[in-house]
């Protein structure tokens, strides 16, 4: 056996100090990589081709990937991108690719946040300068609250407040003091609460080319006009570097290389289409929805659908996905829908109607036989939930109509009623903004609003979020959604699911759930 490194991500910097003339790409590693089920040659010797003759290897990788629809190819090619300046609304945008995508947040925890925000560009001159005087409202509960919340885990944290002056004594600098930055994290995530989803925030996102391509279509046609900037730059700083790996993400190169002109349809128009369809079937049917429904079991703010009809649950997907309804009246106009002989096509014709050959089905298909839930989340809580990103994940836009959610400590303190009313000035200026600004009235809401989210999930994938949420260290409100999630799932699969829980008490339960064999 040989095992031989090919090749491996390397600071820019380095690539710019190469040789005047040499052609740094990772075309190369794909295009060898593409030739391997036909050309007898070994690898190495396929690569040295490649890296000698770039431009035929970009030619190659136009026929293999595009002309023969092996898309696959481009995973071999990784990208990294620092990315500064990005407001927290547009973040959720960008990371909704979930394979061959990789990001690591600054964090709101850990780091003590100094006001900065994204002002968006779909404000005009005078409603910028009332959207700036909000986030100003906003960050000064921030500011103001933060030393409170730090002094109330404190006092409510005796051992490691303990931990924490020890280790000061002992002369342990302020960024090792484990137990000290423990509970100064917990009081920036509840004071964070408060904070605009225009709050900046920073990254470093790696892509392969093929998840890069799918995210510089997908936000080309954002209704917001920061992720199509966005859009814009990741496609400026790599379109010289992989041409021929990104090439559906500009048309003229892609009617030169293939004669046809590229179908960009489904990022044009299907979400803004559905919606306005969506609409319409309410209107049509929701005086006389089906009182059908899959069994559904609640908690607080989850729901748990138990429902196998494939159809059924695809439809109720793209409906929830593209209304503010919840998951009942979902089902019930999917059901009305589909016993309609007039309408069970047509729904499915129009959901398909922009795709082209070149595009995936929608996420939304996704949505068959797992567990499926619907819960109601913060955004502060949705930050979190977003990273599990092989789970089926649809989320409604942020909806004021569903509250908001108060961190414990900040009633303690005394700042709720603080914290209400940032948030209902929050509102005041979203209700305002919504029919002029659409999506990017959100700017205006906070940490604390809520949406409501469609998951699916098998339950192998629950066993890793239960493992990661429900542990001793995990923030509080997603801690609560995973705890609610797991105690329904195991209502319906309880022999399944004995072992699922946080990993700090996985020995434990692992030896009440044994001990008959001791």
């Amino acid at each position: 056996m040989k095992v031989t490194l090919a090749g491996f991500n390397i600071d820019k910097n380095l690539i710019d100090e190469l040789p005047k003339g040499t052609i740094a790409t990772p075309e190369t590693i794909s295009a060898a990589y593409a030739r391997i089920s036909r050309d007898p040659r070994d690898v190495p010797e396929l690569r040295t081709e490649a890296r000698e003759q770039v431009k035929k290897a970009r030619r190659s990788n136009k026929a293999i990937v595009f002309g023969m629809s092996h898309h696959s190819v481009a995973e071999h090619a990784y990208f990294n991108f620092d990315i500064l300046q990005i407001s927290r609304l547009a973040l959720e945008e960008l990371e909704a690719r979930r394979i061959g995508a990789a990001y690591t947040e600054k964090s709101q925890r850990y780091i003590t946040l100094q006001g900065d925000f994204v002002s968006p560009k779909e404000f005009d001159k005078e409603d910028a300068k009332r959207f700036q005087e909000l986030v100003k409202f906003q960050n000064d509960f921030y500011l103001n609250n933060l030393q409170k919340l730090t002094d109330h885990q404190f006092v409510s944290n005796p051992h490691l407040a303990t931990s924490s002056y020890k280790a000061a004594r002992k002369g342990t600098s302020e960024k090792m003091n484990r137990a000290k930055n423990t509970l100064e994290g917990w009081a920036k995530e509840d004071a964070r609460y408060a904070l605009s989803l225009a709050t900046q925030a920073q990254l470093g996102l790696s892509f392969n080319a093929r998840t890069l391509e799918h995210a510089i279509r997908t936000m080309r046609y954002s209704n917001l006009a920061e992720c199509r900037e966005l859009s814009q730059k990741l496609f400026d700083v790599t379109k010289d570097v992989a041409p021929s790996l990104i090439i559906l993400t500009d048309p003229d190169e892609f009617q030169k290389a293939f004669k046809i002109e590229l179908q960009d349809d489904n990022f044009k128009f299907t979400r803004n289409n559905l919606k306005r369809y969506i609409g319409s079937i309410i209107n049509k049917y929701y005086g006389k929805l089906s009182e059908d429904l899959p069994e559904i079991l609640e908690e607080e703010y989850e729901k748990l659908i138990l429902s196998n009809n494939i159809d059924l649950n695809i439809a109720a997907a793209i409906i929830h996905n593209n209304s503010k309804l919840p998951v009942e009246d979902a089902f019930r106009l999917a059901t009305s829908i589909l016993s309609d002989e007039n309408s069970d096509k047509e729904f499915f014709k129009e959901a398909l109607k922009y795709i082209s050959a070149f595009d995936s089905i929608s996420r939304e298909f996704e949505l068959t036989g797992d567990l499926k839930f619907e819960l109601v989340v913060s955004a502060s809580n949705f930050a979190q939930l977003k990273r599990h990103r092989l789970m089926t994940l649809l989320a409604q836009d942020y909806d004021p109509t569903l509250g908001i959610t108060i961190p414990a400590s900040i009633k303690v303190i005394g700042a709720e009623n603080e914290l209400n009313e940032v948030c209902r000035r929050s509102e005041k200026l979203y209700y305002e903004f919504l029919p002029k600004y659409g999506k990017a009235a959100e700017y205006c809401l906070t940490n604390a609003h809520r949406r409501r989210v469609l998951i699916a999930a098998n339950p192998r994938e629950l066993y890793h979020f239960s493992r990661l949420r429900e542990d001793e260290h995990a923030q509080w409100d997603i801690k609560e959604t995973a705890g609610r999630m797991m105690k329904l799932a195991k209502k319906v699969a309880p022999l399944s699911f004995m072992l699922s829980g946080g990993k700090d008490k996985f020995e434990k339960m692992k030896k009440e759930k044994y001990r008959s064999k001791e």
